[in-house]
């Protein structure tokens, strides 16, 4: 492998890029009062932002995690006042995991901490560059597993 390679190494780029993305988006939601939300929670928040009210195996399955670290971070979330434990009507052995009152409030803000974050990424490349990238973060995400 040729020592330049390296900067072409996809893996290390999209984390490097993951971790400026974070950085950004925490710093947008701590502008909005927001100081104790991790990245790591998005794998349970953003499916429940997209669906509320399910169970702890969909969140793993859409989240990509076990369910052992799902349990680990609805925990959190639970003991931070964003989602809650509900019995599930249709099987009472089950639970299904909802947003709290704080939990709604909390998605607006980070609905817009995700579109300033957005604007300020795709004000640094061309639309056209921007859009390609964007498309091809979908399809590599849809294909995941």
């Amino acid at each position: 492998m040729r020592a330049d390679s390296y900067t072409r190494d996809v893996g290390y780029l999209l984390n490097k890029a993951a971790r400026r993305w974070n950085t950004m988006f925490v710093d947008a939601l701590k502008d909005r009062g927001i100081t104790d939300v991790r990245p790591s929670f998005g794998a349970v928040l953003v499916p429940l932002f997209r669906e509320d009210g399910l169970r702890l195996g969909e969140l793993a399955d859409r989240g990509g995690l076990s369910k052992q670290t799902v349990t680990s971070l609805v925990k959190r979330l639970e003991d931070l006042g964003y989602v809650e434990r509900r019995a599930d009507p249709e099987d009472g052995r089950a639970m299904r995991i909802s947003l709290t009152d704080r939990g709604h409030r909390m998605k607006q803000a980070v609905r817009e901490s995700v579109e300033e974050v957005e604007k300020k990424i795709a004000d640094l490349v061309d639309p056209k560059d921007f859009e390609t990238t964007v498309g091809w973060l979908s399809t590599l995400g849809a294909n995941a597993r």
